[in-house]
This record gives structure tokens, C-alpha cells and sequence, in this order.
């Protein structure tokens, strides 16, 4: 099943891959260490990982960056479809 979801080497993620997680600081900044791995899976309707309580679409690990500024409501948020998780080989 093709998923569209790319990792930060340009590699597709497939169902059944496993794939490595970055740590993010105590800051909120991504850095190049691995924390946890988890192989992926198509469930609800999406792709993503299962936890011990919950299924976390992999989408929520899309990256974002700061848009233009509208009046009255701020800054917009775009979402780049870049990933920053990797594919264990």
C-alpha cells in the first residue's frame, strides 16, 4: 500500500516499516538521536503507530512552519509534508 509519506531521506514509508523517532529536547528542538521505534501500521482510517493507550497518526508529526501574518488572527501555520523520523534499515 502506497502512503505518500516520505521520511527525512526522501525514502516512502511503508506499512510494516519499522521507523525511528527523534528525541526532542527539554526545548522542543528535534536533534539527530534516536528515542523510541515503532512499526507502522494502517488503522483508523490513517497511518501512524500503536502505544500502550493510544493509535498517533503519523501526521502529527508533520512539520510546521510560521505563514503569513492575517490581521486578527495571527500567523498562519503551514504544513511543509516533511517528516523528521527515518526508516531503521
Amino acid at each position: 500500500m502506497k502512503t505518500n509519506i516520505f521520511d527525512k531521506n526522501g525514502t516512502e514509508v511503508k506499512i510494516g516499516d519499522t521507523v525511528v523517532f527523534p528525541y526532542i529536547d527539554p526545548m522542543g528542538r528535534l536533534t539527530e538521536d534516536s528515542d523510541f521505534k515503532k512499526q507502522i501500521e494502517y488503522k483508523y482510517g490513517c497511518v501512524g503507530y500503536s502505544t500502550s493507550t493510544n493509535y498517533i497518526p503519523l501526521m502529527n508529526w508533520m512539520q510546521k512552519k510560521r505563514g503569513e501574518y492575517v490581521s486578527n488572527s495571527g500567523n498562519k501555520i503551514i504544513y511543509t509534508e516533511k517528516y523528521p523520523f527515518w526508516i531503521e534499515k
